[in-house]
């Protein structure tokens, strides 16, 4: 299947591991032309270094939770793609109970993001956002409210932003990942404790496993393509079926 992505110019914040790298490479090997921001400005170039093997990928530090920097970052990209296709918003405080933090910028600096994308994508191109949303969203957490709490407005802000820009025909949606394994990730440091924690998470899943990044990466730019026309104000789960309420 095509997805007809080449030459698509794709942000895509968080981009310097896990899901937002995997993200990253699979546009990538879909012909996009993408640009990337993460906090650590040394990993980043890192990983900047590695992807361009498989094509035009452009970096810049960026703290979405700093105000100012989320405009920044997308003016930034847009003079360095020559426009925006696609806005991947890939991020998150992971505060935990934090709710100042998580609100700074799960919410108000991916806002600020997404409103001055928005100012650059031209109407009826196929243009659109998707945000990284999460299964705590969906579920009780009682370890992490607040991030819970903020996932949850995620997905009824994008709701709401879907109603307000299908007239320019401009698509937005929320793709919400279970519990995903990668390298230097909460759930491999899990793994390597071998604790309570991880083989109760492996048995909440019904695969008995974790999901990859690359499951999450597929998906994304699947809704992020034309094969996904018609589908905007979705709120996508990839748990492995974890998450056991139903969505009506």
């Amino acid at each position: 299947m095509d997805l007809e992505l080449t030459g698509k110019r794709v942000l895509v914040t968080g981009g310097s591991r896990g899901i937002g790298r995997a993200i990253t490479k699979v546009f990538l090997d879909e012909g996009a032309r993408v640009a990337i921001c993460a906090r650590g400005e040394a990993a980043l170039a890192e990983a900047a270094a590695e992807l361009s093997e498989f094509g035009e990928v452009h970096h810049r530090p960026a703290d979405i939770g700093v105000v100012g920097e989320p405009a920044a970052l997308v003016e930034w990209a847009v003079d360095t793609l020559g426009g925006l296709d696609v806005l991947v918003s890939n991020v998150s405080a992971m505060a935990g109970p934090d709710w100042e933090a998580s609100c700074a910028v799960d919410l108000v600096g991916t806002n600020a993001l997404i409103r001055t994308a928005l100012e650059h994508m031209e109407d009826d191109t196929g243009a659109n956002i998707v945000c990284i949303g999460s299964r705590a969203a969906s579920t009780a957490a009682a370890r992490i409210p607040a991030y819970a709490a903020v996932k949850a407005a995620t997905v009824s802000m994008i709701k709401s932003l879907a109603r307000e820009v299908a007239r320019r025909g401009i698509r937005a949606n929320v793709v919400s990942p279970g519990d995903i394994i990668f390298p230097g990730g909460s759930w491999d440091d899990a793994r390597i404790e071998d604790g309570k924690l991880w083989n109760a998470i492996l048995r909440e899943n019904p695969f008995r496993r974790l999901g990859e990044p690359e499951e999450i990466a597929d998906v994304v730019a699947f809704v992020a393509s034309a094969r996904a026309s018609f589908m905007t104000g979705s709120n996508v789960l990839v748990d492995g079926g974890a998450t056991t309420g139903i969505q009506i």
